[in-house]
């Protein structure tokens, strides 16, 4: 089945795209989450008429991820105070929800 990518999907292509992958998995995953659309004549003359909007998009997400990495970057080393042992073993087990607390209180927004 051919379809037109609307994101970049991994080991598949990037925006604009079109690309043969089998039925299954463009109407159970890719045409579901809006990464793609059939690539009929109606919807090649409509993404190449929203190309540049979509690309835009796509350049507005990059931008802000780049943007959050630097000032994740710009931290250096994050503290987090966790119960310990004598001998310096926690009690417990410091998470991915941990972490993210405590890069949201140094100071960078989640989005």
């Amino acid at each position: 089945m051919q379809v037109i990518l609307l994101d970049k999907v991994a080991n598949l292509g990037s925006l604009g795209d079109q690309v043969n992958v089998k039925a299954g998995y463009a109407r159970n995953f890719l045409v579901p989450q809006g990464k793609a659309v059939p690539a009929t004549k109606k919807n090649v003359e409509f993404f190449e008429a929203r190309r540049a909007e979509l690309e835009a998009k796509l350049a507005d997400v990059l931008a802000a991820a780049n943007a959050r990495a630097e000032a994740i970057n710009a931290l250096g080393n994050v503290t987090i105070a966790s119960k310990s042992g004598d001998e310096g073993k926690l009690f417990g087990s410091i998470g991915t929800r941990d972490i993210a607390d405590a890069v949201t209180a140094a100071g960078v927004c989640r989005r």
